[in-house]
């Protein structure tokens, strides 16, 4: 379900509502508004309301980013998730939940690959825990370590990103992923620094068996991200769990020594597997769906012209 607020220039209200009546939506209220912008005069504005949902939602939002009158610079939107809505259509069809919009997604996983220190702190405290945890085999560390790793959320990026076509998104994912990795590597160096060996987790599990998992994990983490009602938490410690793993073993063993360099070339290629494999099965999950980016590319571009 979705509350969308449209502000365009005055007068053209009355389109923004045609493409909500033609994508199915059942009402839609518009009102005026007066807009004050610091260091500039008065602007009229119509405003648009509507409640619908959340697969409607997303062919309305779709439909305007494509509209030949949308302009970035003088249209604005708003969506909000409501708890409930009783409106024109009956629970049934209102409650729909998937697919959100892309716009949602999208601004849903950029908070997630931008690379701040609170980022860095989270990835780092967690992956001690989860390196503590891998030395001693105590399961409680090793999930409380993975719980908070936001490593699929970058994987998710880097998919939707190749989808939609926005580079500079995916980039920000890729940067993110990378980040996370060293964070993860470099917590397993300082776990093995203080820590004595032997460490008494064993990386079992053969290449292809791991691949077949990173395609599942990826296939559902996508989904979960277009579905209101996903378990995306849940999904996410699945995906972190089975590749966050890797970087912290290597960054323990590169310490203590207990594993040749064969198996730790091997453990290194699987991880990066994996994170092709997820990402791409992500990524095809995403396309099959309908997730599309060239609203996002035109009001991006739009701003910057």
């Amino acid at each position: 379900m979705r509350l969308i607020t449209v502000r365009t220039p005055a007068g053209e209200g009355k389109e923004v509502v045609k493409i909500a009546l033609a994508q199915g939506i059942g009402e839609a209220v518009v009102s005026m508004a007066t807009l004050h912008r610091a260091g500039e005069g008065e602007v009229s504005q119509d405003v648009v309301d509507l409640a619908t949902a959340t697969p409607l939602a997303k062919q309305f939002i779709e439909a305007l980013l494509e509209a030949p009158f949308y302009n970035p610079t003088t249209f604005s939107f708003t969506i909000r998730h409501p708890e409930s809505l009783f409106g024109s259509k009956p629970p049934k069809d209102e409650a729909h939940p998937i697919a959100r919009p892309t716009t949602d997604v999208y601004q849903e996983l950029y908070q997630f690959i931008k690379v701040t220190y609170s980022l860095a702190g989270r990835v780092f405290i967690s992956a001690v825990l989860l390196a503590y945890g891998m030395v001693e085999n105590f399961l409680p560390i090793i999930i409380a370590g993975l719980l908070f790793l936001p490593f699929h959320h970058h994987l998710l990026g880097i998919a939707l990103g190749g989808v939609t076509k926005e580079w500079r998104f995916l980039g920000q994912a890729a940067l993110a992923l990378v980040v996370s990795t060293l964070l993860i590597f470099l917590a397993g160096i300082c776990v093995a620094l203080v820590c004595e060996p032997p460490m008494l987790f064993e990386l079992k599990g053969s290449m292809l068996a791991g691949i077949v998992l990173a395609a599942v994990i990826g296939v559902a983490a996508a989904l979960a991200s277009i579905d209101d009602a996903g378990r995306r938490e849940l999904i996410g410690l699945a995906a972190t769990a089975h590749i966050s793993i890797y970087p912290a073993w290597i960054g323990l063993q590169l310490v203590y020594g207990e594993a040749d360099s064969h198996k730790i070339v091997e453990h290194l290629v699987s991880f990066l597997i994996n994170v092709g494999v997820l990402s791409g099965a992500a990524f095809l999950t995403y396309t099959l769906t309908g997730m599309k980016g060239s609203g996002i590319r035109r009001f991006i571009k739009g701003l910057a012209a």
